[in-house]
C-alpha cells in the first residue's frame, strides 16, 4: 500500500516572522495613504464649504454621510439646485433629506395598501392625494384588499433639484424589490403574487414651500415605474 506524504512547512524563526509581517504592514500602509491621504479634484484654495453649500452648521455635520446624487451635478448644486434650497432654507441638509425619503417610501406604500387616507393626506399633494383616494376607494367598492411587501429599498438617489415660485422640488430616484397583489373579500388571490418580489425603478418627486412652518416634504409626482410588471400596483402614477 501507498501513502501520500505531506511536506512540513519549513520552520520560521519568530524573528524573521516579525519582520515580515512588519514589512508587509509597511506596504499595506503606503499603498492606502496613495489612494486616500490625497486631495483629488480640488486645491487648498478650492475647498468646498460645506456650511456654505447646506446651510448646516458643523455639530450638523458630525456622521452626515452625503446623499448619492446625479452624474450631473451641475443640476444639484448650482444657484437653481440643493445650493438654492440650502440658502433659502438654512437647516436644510441633503443627507437628512434622503435618511426621511427612505422612510417616507415605506410609509406610503404600507399607508395606500391599508388605505390609511389619514397617513397619505399628511403626506402627499392635494392633487396626489386625490389620486390615491380614488384608487383606494376602486378597491373598496370591489371589496378588494392590497398586499404589499416592500422586501428591499436599495437605492433612494436624488436625481435634481430646484426652487420654481417660492416651492422647493426635489426629484428622487427608487430602486426597490416589491411584491404586491390583490386579495377578495374570502382572502383569495385575484390579481400580483405576495411571494414573488419584482425589481420596479420609480422617480418621486417632493415638494415643500420655502419659509414655511411646516417641516413636511409632500409627494408631488409619481413617474411610471420601470423593470419587472406589478399587475397590483404598490403606488398608483401620477403621469401617463
Amino acid at each position: 500500500m501507498y501513502a501520500f506524504k505531506y511536506a512540513q512547512p519549513a520552520y520560521i524563526p519568530p524573528m524573521f516572522e516579525v519582520v515580515l509581517y512588519a514589512a508587509i504592514a509597511a506596504i499595506v500602509c503606503v499603498a492606502f495613504y496613495s489612494v486616500l491621504g490625497k486631495s483629488v479634484g480640488r486645491g487648498e484654495d478650492d475647498k468646498l464649504d460645506m456650511d456654505e453649500a447646506f446651510g448646516s452648521t458643523s455639530s450638523s455635520r458630525a456622521g452626515v454621510v452625503a446623499p448619492l446624487l446625479d452624474d450631473e451635478p451641475s443640476e444639484l448644486d448650482d444657484e437653481t439646485g440643493l445650493g438654492a434650497i440650502a440658502r433659502a432654507e438654512p437647516g436644510f441638509s441633503p443627507a437628512q433629506f434622503v435618511d426621511g425619503a427612505k422612510t417616507v417610501y415605506s410609509m406610503i406604500l404600507e399607508a395606500f395598501a391599508s388605505g390609511d387616507r389619514d397617513t397619505l393626506r399628511d403626506l402627499l399633494t392635494p392633487d396626489v392625494y386625490t389620486v390615491y383616494d380614488a384608487a383606494i376607494s376602486e378597491r373598496e367598492e370591489k371589496s378588494l384588499t392590497q398586499v404589499t411587501d416592500l422586501g428591499r429599498l436599495r437605492t433612494t438617489q436624488i436625481k435634481n433639484a430646484r426652487i420654481e415660485d417660492g416651492i422647493a422640488f426635489i426629484r428622487v430616484l427608487y430602486e426597490a424589490d416589491i411584491a404586491s397583489a390583490l386579495r377578495d373579500a374570502d382572502g383569495d388571490l385575484v390579481e400580483g403574487d405576495p411571494d414573488t418580489l419584482a425589481s420596479i425603478s420609480e422617480y418621486w418627486t417632493f415638494e415643500r414651500m420655502i419659509g414655511s412652518d411646516d417641516p413636511t416634504w409632500r409627494l408631488s409626482d409619481v413617474e411610471p415605474s420601470e423593470g419587472d410588471a406589478l399587475p397590483a400596483d404598490p403606488t398608483p402614477d401620477t403621469k401617463d
